[in-house]
Order: C-alpha cells, then structure tokens, then sequence
C-alpha cells in the first residue's frame, strides 16, 4: 500500500495572531516611552526658565534691599592676592550701577568709575558675538556662549542658559544682556573649549558683592576659573581679556587711570559694560 505524504510548506515572511499582537505591544511601548521622554524634557525646559527668572529677580531685588541699607560712597577699591600661584587684580565695586555703552568713556565724566570691553566681535564681520540688548532693543543675536550678564536697573545678574526667557526680560524692562563665556557658577568651575594663555579678566560675584579680577600673567581659562572659584567667586563670567581696554577711577586720588590698548578701537561695535556712581553724596 502507498503511502500518501502531505508536504508541509513554511512561507518566509508571515506571522501567526499571537507574532502580531507582541509587535504591536512593543511599539506601543516605545510611543510611550518616547511621549513620557518629551513630556519630561519640556518640564524641564520650562523649570529651567523660571529658575533662571526667579534668579535674575531674586539677584535684583537683594541688591536694591542691601543698597537702601547702605549709604556707602561709591569707589572702586583696588587690591591683588594671589590663589594657586594665579597672580590676581581685584577690582572691587563698591555701591555703582551698571549699564552697557559704545562710546569711551570721557576722562571728565566724574560719574565714570570703571570701565572694560564687554562681548566679543567677531573676527570676520566686526560685529557682536552672541545675544546683546541694549537697552531694551535686540542688537544682535548669538548662542554659542551660555554665560550671561543681565542688567536691569542697574543691577547685575550672571548666569548660564541658553533659552531666551532672561534675555527677553531685559527687552521687556529696557535693559541690557550680553553673552560671554561662564567661569564659576554657584561655585563650580565651569568647562570651556578656549586654550591657550593670555591675560584673564572676568565680571564675577560673590555673594552680592561684584567685581572685576584680573590675572596678572598669562594662564589657562581653567587655571584662572579654578583660581575664582577657589577665592570664593559664586558667580562669574569672562569679559574680553589680553590687552583689551580698561579705565577705572582709583579710589585713592580718584583719579581716571586707562590700561590697554586703545589704538585698534575703531569700529562700531565695540562695547562695554560699565560702572557709574549710584549716589551723589
């Protein structure tokens, strides 16, 4: 007797109910996944911009409180120290105001106390590198440095971010913005990408206390952000450095002293941020 066998034949490529029903639970999985992800990073986006509001204010309002407090004179107090064999200029800011400018400062300007270069130009257009208010009006835009200096009636606030929650405070409140790099923030050394040596400057904080510093050789960003940090800077951000111009009024003669070099400051868009008596004691 012949016995009758059935081939059995498997066709590549279909799938049985149960193959189906696992695919679709995976990718429902991932949806979810991925909707949870997003939901997640625009909290955080959001949190992120009201922290940096909420700092900008709170950083504005301890400082109108402390000034109604002290009646101080306004000067600029000059001292070095030196911190981790980083040979540092500390100009101290005592009771002045803030705001930015294009134009040099005049020797017989008597509410002049200092002054220095603020933001960047660029190399290939001279125009301003990176977000720049003046008051209130957007004169260029930039976010390649997160570091920022706000400044809203004449009070100062550094931070990092790169949302333009902050930035658009200050147009909405005629005042000033600038981006730089970020040095220390809340007493953390900050990563940077510029090498090499040169003379440092930066606008730091610690606590509500402001000021300048200086290095006086040649270091590494690193080494001079290590060197704020270690010296008790909160807050700080680089200003432009090597042989930029400086002017300030020492409080011992009160006299205008200028250092640096003046001569190539020729076109437009070189700023400035600076500081000018707050009283008139």
């Amino acid at each position: 007797m012949k016995r009758n066998e059935e081939d059995e034949i498997q066709v590549l490529g279909t799938t049985t109910p149960k193959s189906r029903w696992k695919w679709i639970i995976i990718i429902i999985s991932v949806l979810v996944v991925l909707l949870l992800l997003c939901l997640f990073l625009f909290r955080k986006t959001v949190n992120e911009q009201d922290s940096d509001i909420v700092k900008l204010k709170e950083d504005i309002n301890r400082v109108v409180e402390d000034s109604t407090l002290h009646t101080e004179e306004s000067a600029v107090r000059i001292s070095k120290d030196s911190i981790n064999d980083v040979p540092l200029t500390i100009y101290s800011l005592i009771n002045l105001k803030a705001e930015l400018m294009f134009d040099l400062p005049s020797k017989n300007d008597s509410t002049i106390f200092l002054a220095v270069q603020a933001a960047d130009i660029r190399r290939d257009n001279k125009e301003i590198l990176g977000d720049y208010v003046f008051k209130g009006k957007q004169l260029s835009t930039g976010k390649r440095k997160i570091g920022y200096c706000a400044i809203i009636d004449g009070n100062v606030s550094l931070g990092v971010s790169l949302n333009d929650e902050v930035k658009d405070y200050c147009i909405a409140n005629n005042g000033y913005f600038f981006r730089q790099y970020a040095l220390v923030i809340d007493g953390e050394v900050q990563e940077n990408q510029l090498k090499g040596k040169a003379v440092r400057r930066a606008l730091a904080k610690q606590g509500d206390d402001l000021y300048i510093i200086q290095s006086r050789n040649r270091e590494s960003l690193y080494d001079f952000s290590e060197a704020l940090a270690d010296l008790g800077i909160s807050d700080a951000i680089y200003l432009v450095g090597g042989d930029a111009y400086i002017v300030y009024r020492n409080n011992e003669d009160e006299q205008l002293y200028e250092d640096g070099d003046n001569n190539k400051l020729d076109y437009p868009t070189i700023n400035y941020i600076a500081f000018k008596k707050k009283n008139n004691h």
